[in-house]
């Protein structure tokens, strides 16, 4: 008995249907920005390791915290690009949640931690500047509701 056994269809499948929906050019602006965050952290603990020594005799943050927290950002930051990328289900609410994260570290490490002229002299461009960020990406999320539909 000959039988026409045909593969399955790859076109088929409901990760077909999500490929073929076009990711939009606010998602890929997303995904780079958070490309790029994520490769100046990768830079961050690179240099930490590479200049640790001379980094342990400065007065001020421990080369471990610096190390840490670029390493904690890229842990985070490349899974995250790649789920925008993709156009994971679960990226936007990831997005939303790890930008507000960025943020509070953001604020935190610079009140707190730096401590140098700089952090007082621009604070209010810096406001305007994250939250003018969170605003953006939670729009652009919004607007790109059906690319991250399962």
């Amino acid at each position: 008995m000959i039988t026409n056994h045909q593969p399955p269809d790859p076109d088929s499948s409901p990760m077909a249907e999500q490929r073929r929906i076009k990711r939009p050019f606010l998602v890929t602006l997303l995904a780079v920005l958070v490309l790029i965050i994520s490769c100046i952290n990768l830079i961050r603990l690179i240099e930490a390791i590479r200049m640790w020594d001379f980094l342990a005799i400065l007065p001020g943050v421990s080369p471990l915290y610096i190390a840490l927290t670029g390493l904690f950002w890229v842990l985070i930051g490349f899974p995250l690009a790649w789920g925008l990328w993709r156009g994971h289900p679960q990226a936007p609410l990831a997005t939303h949640i790890i930008m507000l994260v960025y943020a509070l570290y953001y604020w935190f490490d610079r009140i707190f931690i730096a401590q140098t002229v700089n952090a007082t002299s621009n604070w209010l461009f810096a406001v305007i500047v994250t939250v003018v960020m969170i605003l953006l990406t939670f729009w652009a999320l919004s607007k790109s509701k059906e690319y991250f539909r399962k």
